[in-house]
């Protein structure tokens, strides 16, 4: 049987929790016996900017002076310059045979424009799955979404009533799916703070949810010894500036192993959507604090969603915490039978053997 070769649209080093959607859809795919080999289209703001113009100039920038300035401009004069990083660029050639953008904000819009004018050009068809909020569609968008889209599932409603034209369903962030396994929590010894900072640009926090989270943050560590996690370098540094030694501070620039973190935890409290996700594709509860769209309107980990300003340490003490876990393991396996189903009617079910 032929290995697929799917594109994936996402982003490498810049937000973990892309990278643990990444990790569910593998999981997905494989959890049907689906053979692939895997190409990066990387939405990285440093690499594809919003801007066509300045993510040239990025590029040519990037590309003259990595190297001996003279060497590179006989280079440049001689083809095509682009960012050297090992993902997807643009090419005439139909390299792919699917391609899958999975449980972001960034379904359509500036970043993935060059992948989907690419899909368009070529006619590979692909998913979209567990992908929110709305987006700005372009004509390759639309086109994409009308002939070439075999499946489009949404994460939240402002996705939804965008793309139920194009024959949208609800379903939930692939992020549900980064663990293999699940465990059960009978109570809760280990907390985890899912810390997200003020400076992180398009991943912070308001200044005033961050002031109003200080003091219930020191209160959880000092009743409850929590940890603090943090998913990127900037959080971290902040952390550390904020709590110094009077707490936990964990940090890695590695995904997976970060993902792998969260199995030691009990419970996890924060503002980070894909923290709380984390956790519930391991079987472990959280709640999350809203202060964005994105915390709003999620509803894919069976979360417990509070404001800034709600007793969180009362909801911690007088929680079913137990039944908790028990209703979100349900929930994850519901909801991997039912996206296997979706995905085994579009054409990627003819590659799987012993169906």
């Amino acid at each position: 049987m032929k290995r697929l070769r799917i594109i994936f649209s996402t982003t490498l080093g810049w937000n973990p929790g892309d990278e643990f959607i990444l990790f569910g859809i593998r999981n997905l795919l494989s959890s049907f016996g689906l053979k692939f080999d895997e190409i990066i289209y990387n939405r990285h703001p440093m690499i594809r900017t919003k801007f066509d113009a300045i993510t040239r100039l990025l590029a040519l920038g990037v590309y003259l002076f990595a190297d001996n300035p003279d060497m590179q401009l006989k280079r440049l004069l001689s083809g095509r310059y682009e960012f050297m990083d090992n993902s997807f660029k643009k090419t005439s050639q139909k390299i792919a045979d699917y391609i899958i953008i999975a449980g972001t904000p960034e379904w359509a819009g500036p970043r993935n424009e060059e992948l989907l004018s690419w899909a368009v050009e070529n006619k590979v068809h692909g998913a979209l799955v567990g992908v929110g909020l709305k987006n700005k569609l372009t004509k390759n968008a639309r086109r994409f979404l009308s002939e070439f889209a075999e499946l489009i599932t949404t994460r939240d409603n402002a996705a939804y009533e965008q793309l139920k034209a194009f024959g949208a369903i609800k379903g939930v962030c692939p992020a549900l799916f980064a663990a293999p396994e699940t465990k059960k929590v009978e109570r809760v010894e280990n907390i985890a703070i899912v810390f997200q900072g003020k400076r992180l640009w398009a991943n912070s926090v308001p200044l005033g949810v961050f002031d109003a989270l200080l003091p219930v943050y020191a209160k959880l560590i000092h009743d409850f010894d929590a940890k603090i996690v943090c998913h990127h370098f900037a959080d971290f540094k902040e952390a550390v500036a904020v709590f110094g030694n009077g707490a936990e501070v964990i940090y890695t620039t590695n995904s997976s192993e970060l993902l792998h973190l969260y199995k030691d935890f009990d419970l996890v409290v924060g503002t980070r959507l894909h923290g709380v996700g984390a956790a519930a594709s391991w079987g472990i509860p959280g709640i999350l604090i809203r202060h964005d769209q994105r915390t709003s309107e999620s509803s894919s980990f069976n979360e417990i969603v509070v404001s800034p300003t709600d007793d969180i340490i009362k909801i911690i003490e007088e929680y079913d915490w137990q039944k908790r876990s028990e209703q979100l393991a349900k929930h994850k396996a519901d909801w991997l039978k039912r996206m296997r189903e979706l995905l085994l009617r579009t054409s990627l079910s003819a590659f799987v053997e012993n169906r």
